[in-house]
């Protein structure tokens, strides 16, 4: 496929999934009775525009780069292996760099001063999983850079990554309550609405849980996944001291 229909697909999936789970958190909504969603939503699509703006800008620099190193250094895709295969195994690999990429902004006091905005919205929904700090756009796009170098992840993957792992990222940022059976099942292979609320709990050891952007492979390997809060009722943001 190419990457201008697979941009093209990435824009059509979010706008189209994005209102229709705004439209659910409405009708079936985890946390009742909030007013004024709209109030709330604009400012998370302001930062959104922007960080696409800038996203989009630095994207350009990073891809033309990788499209420069391939054909002297082809990291996995030296190995002759299977396109589909490749392509899967490629975009695991990119989704397990996101989980390191997560973690490390919780635990690095530099990294957090800038995700905490992520973290800030304490009435958490579908527009959140927009919201983040410009300049944790700009590190993120910095770090990834070397990760793709060497692991051979071009701009086919990184976009086939974006279309497949944008949905889940707003299914789980979203303010819906799923019935209980499928948002069990779905735990298994995705975060969840639930886990991720954990993700997002003023306490901190909850929060430093629940990493995972497209699996929650990678928590369930790594000791971090935590299946419910101690907070009851649950409380999202950061609580300052």
């Amino acid at each position: 496929m190419k990457e201008s229909h697979l941009q093209m697909m990435i824009i059509i999936v979010a706008g189209v999934f994005g209102s229709l789970l705004w439209l659910l958190e409405g009708i079936i909504p985890f946390f009742q009775n909030r007013q004024g969603r709209l109030k709330h939503a604009l400012p998370n699509l302001a930062v959104a525009a922007l960080n696409t703006f800038l996203s989009a800008s630095l994207s350009v620099a990073t891809l033309t780069i990788l499209t420069h190193i391939q054909p002297y250094w082809q990291g996995l895709k030296g190995l002759g292996l299977n396109e589909v295969f490749e392509s899967v195994l490629l975009v695991l690999c990119y989704d397990f760099w996101m989980y390191i990429w997560h973690r490390l902004n919780h635990q690095s006091v530099f990294l957090w001063r800038f995700h905490r905005f992520h973290h800030a919205d304490a009435l958490m929904d579908v527009t959140t999983g927009v919201r983040f700090h410009p300049i944790e756009i700009m590190l993120s796009e910095v770090a990834r850079l070397p990760v793709c170098a060497v692991l051979g992840i071009g701009a086919t993957e990184i976009l086939l990554y974006s279309l497949l792992s944008f949905p889940i990222i707003l299914l789980h940022h979203s303010n819906i309550a799923l019935p209980y059976a499928l948002e069990k099942g779905l735990a298994y292979i995705i975060p969840t609405p639930t886990l991720h609320r954990v993700h997002h709990s003023v306490r901190k050891e909850e929060a430093d849980t629940n990493y995972g952007s497209m699996l929650s492979l990678w928590d369930r390997l790594f000791g971090s996944l935590r299946q419910q809060s101690a907070l009851q009722p649950l409380r999202l943001g950061i609580e300052e001291t």
